[in-house]
């Protein structure tokens, strides 16, 4: 019976040694080696050797910190050398603009990094070999691609609906090539091709056109550069009873953004805005489009104070081309609004009263609406400047 027993341990001793030896190093090292530190509140380090975890590990791993710091914060993300590999679960950063590979890493894999779109610069190691399927899809402030020469494998749409990616460099190695890397870019407008392939690149029905020195083409040979210009198109105003104080534009190129100007007024009413829609705000015109009409968004909205310490915001939407439900009303008494503090109202109009302010100051306001709870507020109008009663 003793040597029954014995022979079972030794069986489960066995067992768990095979089952370890199994199990990759990197994954081990992965949750045992690699470490999270953050710099400064915006920077997050990695540091260690192996493979990165998933968003898991650095909410864990950033949460759990004695000065806890959440990813919303972080601006900056330095993975150090050691790290071999960035795991296929994505990595979604809130206000992520930079970040700096290593060059011990060898392999990015899909989606890892895709819909960060405050992403701006990517700093890439010169030891990459592959960049997966969608890893940066969706970066829609991603403006250039400068990939090593070491990388001989682009995934499947890998750097699609990066919507204002300018410039694309593609490394000596690559190995292959799809126009869908590049799926939904209209801002592209270079192509340096260091590879030994011949590249397509996408053509949007004439909308853009692509050149090699002087000659029209949408395949960039090997070792050359190809550039491109965007069709002029035509736009159109629709002020909403609503007059120009200033000069609008008349067109702009495929694929640019439109820059339009504030330069509207209507009495009684505050600018909220344009929209493409009289509906829905969409960023940016479609292929395809003839041309591009804007909406001017107007609202009703008064700020005034009728009682101590008091200051009420009155505002309504239901008359806008673009109606949001979801407002937020900000005020400081600095007139750059530092260190302002910020009301929610989740309707399309309403009041809001704001308390306890100091009497006879003068305080700022201003209001933004969101077309959901869960969208950011950056569009701030109207700034108003409020006497507060005494």
């Amino acid at each position: 019976m003793k040597y029954i027993w014995m022979n079972k341990l030794l069986m489960v001793v066995i067992f768990a040694v095979l089952l370890f030896l199994w199990i990759p190093s990197s994954v081990v090292r992965a949750e045992d080696v690699i470490r999270y530190d953050v710099i400064n509140g915006d920077t997050l380090v990695v540091s260690g050797t192996g493979e990165t975890g998933s968003i898991v590990d650095f909410n864990d791993k950033i949460s759990n910190r004695e000065n806890k710091v959440k990813l919303s914060n972080i601006k900056t993300l330095i993975i150090k050398e050691g790290i071999t590999k960035i795991s296929s679960q994505r990595i979604e950063f809130p206000r992520l603009k930079r970040i700096v590979f290593p060059d011990s890493l060898i392999e990015i894999e899909e989606y890892a990094f895709s819909s960060n779109n405050c992403l701006e610069e990517v700093v890439f190691g010169k030891n990459l070999r592959k960049v997966g399927e969608d890893a940066f899809s969706e970066c829609e402030n991603l403006r250039q691609v400068v990939l090593p020469d070491s990388v001989s494998e682009i995934g499947l749409m890998a750097f699609s609906g990066c919507s204002r990616l300018k410039k694309l460099v593609l490394p000596a190695s690559l190995s292959s090539w799809d126009v869908l890397v590049v799926d939904d870019c209209p801002a592209l407008r270079e192509v340096v091709n260091n590879s030994r392939l011949s590249c397509k690149i996408p053509g949007y029905k004439k909308y853009v056109t692509w050149k090699v020195g002087k000659k029209e083409t949408r395949v960039i040979p090997p070792g050359k550069t190809g550039k491109a210009i965007g069709k002029k198109i035509p736009i159109q105003f629709d002020l909403m009873k609503g007059r120009a104080v200033g000069k609008l534009p008349k067109s702009y190129r495929f694929g640019e953004e439109v820059k339009l100007p504030d330069c509207v007024k209507r009495d009684g009413y505050v600018f909220m805005g344009w929209s493409t829609s009289m509906y829905d705000s969409v960023t940016k015109v479609e292929p395809g489009q003839k041309k591009a009409k804007f909406y001017a968004t107007w609202y009703k909205y008064k700020v005034e104070s009728k009682k101590r310490g008091t200051v009420t915001v009155t505002f309504d939407s239901t008359e806008a081309a673009l109606i949001f439900w979801d407002h937020a009303i900000r005020y400081s008494m600095h007139k750059n609004m530092k260190e302002r503090e910020i009301v929610y109202c989740n309707k399309k109009k309403g009041k809001v009263t704001i308390r306890n302010l100091w009497p006879g100051r003068t305080y700022y306001f201003q209001i933004c609406g969101a077309p959901d709870g869960d969208m950011p507020y950056i569009h701030w109008k109207g700034k108003r400047k409020v006497s507060v009663c005494i």
